[in-house]
């Protein structure tokens, strides 16, 4: 099993920072604020405002002692956008996936080994995987398909190497790249240690809600009330026959490090699991039910590589083959309306 990253405190807190002052971009926070919310005493968090303050990425007011973001962001802001053009034109497509069909839609940017998550809409049961925007996500055998079907060869070929060392095995998964390709959009199932996982997950997001009261339950309904954007609208209803569940809380790293930790380890856990064979999907038989885990297609550039793989979560414990059509046929719809803009 590969070694799993170390959580970094540091790194935690200061994510948690920033998200808690660009929450309040006009007021600011104070220096008792910003301990409090990240757990921590004022002396422990005042080098660290300092420091940031020094760098131009934070502002303290003279007169009311608040600290904003600094100019040195705005920079970093503007880089990023410029690199997020494709998610622009995305997004309304993603949406109308959403509202259509009652499920959740990710926009994953390429990697050689991971993906990034580059944007998130939530179905309107906010049920899906548990990230957020900038999450990395390893693109590691058997789970991927998914994704690998739009990489370049290398990245293809690195993680058939990571299959299996069984050739009629690794076959069958270069197959089910070419079907997928062919088609338009790739089906990814689930083992059942992936959803027992999933279960003992969901287990754990609702004692955390009880354990850290308000604070989680604040969190929850931001989470799912949000503009579209990482968060779930709310407007759209759920469709039955494509399923719904639980909401997708994330605790706030800064006030329960341990619990995340836990939480993330298991979601790996569950993407290293199972058998490397397990139910690979060629074909889709519209009379056979399937466990799905995502369903996902490629968005392609002018150049012929891939930019964004948008892919489709939330779906029922069993799903008709008819549906899982349906479904892929709508998102390969939008994933080629957005490479024919990004041609234009």
């Amino acid at each position: 099993m590969p070694g799993v990253a170390r959580p970094s405190p540091q790194t935690e807190r200061l994510v948690a920072l920033v998200d808690a002052i660009a929450a309040r971009p006009e007021d600011g926070l104070t220096l008792s604020e910003i301990a409090r919310h990240l757990a921590v005493t004022p002396a422990t968090c005042h080098p660290m405002l300092v420091s940031l303050s020094e760098l131009g990425w934070l502002v303290r007011h003279p007169v009311r002692r608040t600290y904003r973001l600094g100019p040195a962001l705005v920079t970093v802001g503007r880089a990023a956008a410029r690199g997020l053009s494709v998610v622009d034109l995305a997004l309304p497509g993603m949406q109308r996936l959403r509202d259509d069909l009652g499920l959740t839609c990710i926009a994953l940017a390429p990697g050689e080994t991971h993906v990034t998550v580059a944007e998130v809409v939530r179905g309107p049961s906010g049920h899906g995987p548990h990230v957020r925007v900038g999450d990395q996500i390893p693109i590691a055998p058997p789970l991927g398909v998914g994704y690998v079907s739009w990489a370049d060869e290398q990245t293809l070929r690195r993680w058939l190497d990571g299959v299996t060392s069984d050739p009629a095995k690794r076959a069958r998964h270069e197959e089910a790249v070419r079907r997928s390709r062919a088609r338009g959009y790739a089906v990814e199932q689930v083992t059942r240690v992936e959803t027992e996982l999933g279960r003992t997950l969901a287990q754990l997001d609702e004692h955390l809600g009880d354990h850290f009261g308000d604070q989680f339950g604040d969190f929850t309904r931001h989470s799912v009330q949000g503009d579209g954007h990482g968060r779930a609208q709310g407007s759209a209803q759920g469709n039955p026959q494509y399923g719904t569940a639980q909401a997708d809380p994330y605790p706030d790293p800064g006030r329960a490090p341990a619990a995340v930790r836990l939480r993330t380890l298991l979601e790996e856990i569950a993407g290293e699991l199972g058998d490397t064979d397990h139910d690979v999907v060629l074909d889709v038989d519209p009379d056979r039910e399937y466990r799905l885990g995502r369903i996902g297609a490629g968005v392609v550039d002018a150049d012929g590589d891939v930019a964004l793989v948008l892919a489709l979560h939330g779906f029922a414990p069993r799903t008709p083959g008819d549906r899982v059509a349906d479904v892929g046929r709508r998102l390969a719809a939008v994933a080629a309306e957005v490479s024919a803009r990004l041609r234009t």
